[in-house]
């Protein structure tokens, strides 16, 4: 029996994928999460209160200085990094205005110059298994930021263990 467990454990950490999907739409200062979390292919939506909840921890956090900031930034990528190991679907839409045609497309440039990089992990580590959609658009005409962030990635439990064991013995 003690066996037999044990090999469920195996299976379930080890060759069940987990998934999310996270969708998030922001205008201005609102932002609407949803997020779905299953196992395999079902899937059940998390509680906006809970999300709420997590949303409203996030924003109360203050950093104090620049190195406690950087090392949540690296944290928060580490993370990302080791749940992103099989993306299944990428879709972006960012529409960005200042107000200055100047200014806005610098803002524009600077996002590009942001997701590019995270787009060539994704991509030469084969992580990506469809296109990514990503449209950013300058608006000249008025300041507005409209996010719109629709992804869905797999990753197994073992696999971010060993990867953490493995970071840890170095």
């Amino acid at each position: 029996m003690l066996l037999l467990g044990l090999f469920l454990l195996f299976v379930l950490l080890f060759v069940i994928p987990f998934s999310v999907e996270f969708s998030m739409l922001t205008e201005g200062l609102d932002i609407t999460p949803r997020v779905k979390f299953g196992i395999g292919n079902f899937l059940l939506t998390l509680p906006q209160g809970m999300l709420t909840s997590i949303s409203s921890r996030i924003r109360k956090r203050r950093f104090t200085t620049r190195e406690a900031a950087w090392r949540g930034l690296k944290s928060g990528l580490r993370f990302l990094d080791s749940l992103a190991q099989q993306v299944s679907l990428l879709h972006l839409e960012v529409s960005i205005g200042t107000g200055d045609p100047f200014w806005t497309a610098l803002g524009v440039g600077g996002l590009w110059a942001m997701i590019s990089p995270l787009l060539t992990g994704l991509s030469c580590g084969h992580r990506l298994r469809t296109e990514p959609q990503i449209r950013i658009q300058p608006d000249y005409g008025e300041a507005q930021l409209r996010v719109f962030l629709h992804c869905i990635f797999q990753f197994r439990l073992g696999q971010i263990i060993v990867n953490e064991l493995k970071r840890v013995m170095m």
